[in-house]
């Protein structure tokens, strides 16, 4: 979902899903770990959340690069320190396949959640949708094992929770580039210079509140970067002629 490409390096690791070649960068491991270590928490929960991170963005990738493999072009999946992204080279220039494609990654990994939750009522454990206080519109009885309880917790936070926060209209996200999509469709001259306002303006936005009510650390560094690199693609495209100040 995010960035350049990297540089493939001698500890990549590689593999096919579905035929779709598959590298994960070294640093994917690297942030998964930094990430999973708030809290203090043990060696097996760590683990389990790089786990859950992994298979989550895969996932994720996989939904975008089936979508542009259903459009005819063949992808490929990088999964790096700072998420994922599926990669591809199109033939044609369509503004609905574009939209298309991005949108595939979150609905993946919502369906992904969907699943879980499916998989915890034919278990037999009671699923009670409402919202009862936490993150999510349902509430689930757990199991017997402390860490399988942590790792479904694990996954439906990474496919809910981020997959929410990926729809946000900030470039780079899913819904930034779903936005810059929309808006250079309604305004052709000037869809990018309002993709990257909307984008700083929300990113702000989702900082302060990940700050005052989320209290979460990671989430308010992200909005802060985005708001920088958008406004500092925003200076970019004013210096290459965009256009002045509206």
């Amino acid at each position: 979902m995010l960035f350049n490409e990297p540089t493939p390096t001698a500890y990549d690791l590689k593999f096919r899903v579905l035929g779709i070649p598959v590298r994960v960068h070294p640093l994917f491991w690297l942030i998964a770990v930094l990430m999973g270590m708030r809290g203090n928490p043990q060696p097996a929960e760590i683990l389990l959340w790089v786990g859950a991170v992994f298979v989550s963005i895969l996932v994720h990738e996989m939904g975008h690069a089936l979508a542009a493999r259903a459009c005819g072009w063949q992808p490929w999946i990088t999964l790096h320190g700072f998420g994922g992204l599926a990669s591809y080279r199109p033939t044609y220039r369509s503004p609905m396949n574009q939209v298309l494609i991005t949108l595939a990654g979150p609905v993946a990994g919502f369906l992904f959640a969907a699943t879980i939750v499916a998989f915890i009522q034919a278990s037999g454990h009671r699923v009670e949708f409402g919202w009862h206080g936490g993150l999510f519109p349902f509430a689930y009885e757990g199991f017997n094992a402390h860490r399988l309880n942590m790792l479904i917790d694990d996954l439906l936070f990474i496919n809910i929770f981020w997959g929410l926060i990926n729809l946000l209209p900030i470039l780079p996200l899913d819904g930034g580039q779903i936005a810059q999509e929309v808006l250079q469709l309604m305004s052709p001259g000037d869809g990018l210079r309002q993709a990257f306002w909307l984008s700083i303006l929300v990113a702000i936005g989702a900082g302060i509140l990940a700050w005052t009510r989320l209290h979460d650390q990671y989430l308010t560094f992200f909005c802060a970067y985005f708001a920088y690199s958008n406004y500092m693609s925003l200076q970019a495209f004013y210096g290459r002629g965009g256009g002045g100040f509206r």
